[in-house]
């Protein structure tokens, strides 16, 4: 592995500084290996990304240490590229990590993983690929591993991201705040091109990775390699029940929900029927307003992963 380069890009302020760090263990794993590390951190993620751009092609691959922001800026980074993704989850959420069984808060383990996964075949999963259906001009591309929020769902990241505490401790408690003012939204949907579609509901979600808010299992099915994403509703539901939907959700028992709908699909453009301003999340971060469009992007990242039956 003598002639491997390796990039390394850690969030600084990833679960308190642990992503630093823990990004410095990797890197020094990693050289012991006999591998040629540049570290690619930067005060920011546009610092970060800047980097990683500008030595993408000397790379065999990028490994990040983060949350999943930080996994989605790594995607921007190498998709539809020959280099490789590797993900050592060390951010509040870590859903992304979590979907694909990766090692948490073990960093000694998680370099053994990199390690195999370059020493094996290339494994490609799918991204979602985000623009603004209004045709504005994004300032880079965005992409996203895990999930594209577009509801309640989205509304209580936004009040989470704020928190300081643990990740599932900040949702559910945004889950309790953001719920007392909720109604269901007024939403329009175009469908893979096809013809418009008006559905009052609560949540809007696109899956890729079928987990997110800290372990939620949304999609319990899903996988990251089949080339179609989880379109996740929920209508006809009140606050009362939307309270009870949300426990169900980390067990994976909420699919029988009345009102629960999942259906494959390729793109989806998702916009609202009134004034209000609402905010797309995707792993966790602020996107774009709606209306937006969303696709799934067929085997784009080459991931330091290995995927089992089962793997969502």
């Amino acid at each position: 592995m003598s002639r491997l380069r390796v990039g390394l890009l850690s969030n600084p302020t990833a679960a308190l500084g642990t992503a630093h760090r823990v990004g410095r263990q990797v890197g020094n794993l990693l050289r012991l290996s006999g591998i040629s590390v540049v570290d690619l951190s930067g005060s920011s993620a546009h610092v970060a990304r800047a980097r990683a751009l500008e030595v993408r092609d000397t790379l065999t691959a990028l490994v990040v240490v983060g949350g999943d922001g930080t996994v989605s800026l790594g995607a921007e980074v190498v998709a539809n590229t020959p280099v490789r993704l590797g993900v050592v989850p060390a951010g509040s959420g870590n859903d992304f990590a979590r979907a694909l069984g990766l090692p948490e808060n073990n960093p000694q383990e998680a370099t053994r993983a990199l390690l195999h996964a370059l020493s094996r075949p290339v494994v490609t999963i799918d991204a979602i690929e985000i623009t603004a259906a209004s045709g504005t001009a994004l300032p880079h591309r965005s992409l996203a591993l895990g999930n594209v929020n577009l509801g309640f769902d989205a509304l209580v990241n936004a009040r989470a991201n704020s928190a300081s505490r643990g990740h599932a401790v900040r949702y559910t408690t945004a889950v309790l705040r953001e719920l007392p003012a909720f109604r269901p939204l007024p939403y329009w949907l175009s469908i893979d091109d096809g013809e418009r579609i008006d559905l009052d509901a609560s949540l809007i979600t696109l899956s890729n990775s079928g987990v997110f808010g800290g372990g939620m299992r949304i999609v319990p099915e899903a996988r990251v390699d089949d080339g179609v994403l989880e379109l996740v509703t929920l209508t006809g539901i009140g606050r009362t029940k939307l309270l009870r939907f949300f426990p169900r959700v980390f067990r994976g028992t909420h699919t029988t929900v009345e009102g629960f709908g999942v259906q494959p699909v390729q793109k989806v453009t998702v916009g609202l029927r009134n004034d209000r301003r609402l905010r797309a999340y995707a792993d966790g971060e602020p996107r774009i307003d709606l209306p937006v469009t969303a696709r799934v992007l067929p085997g784009a990242v080459r991931i330091l992963a290995e995927l089992k039956r089962g793997d969502r």
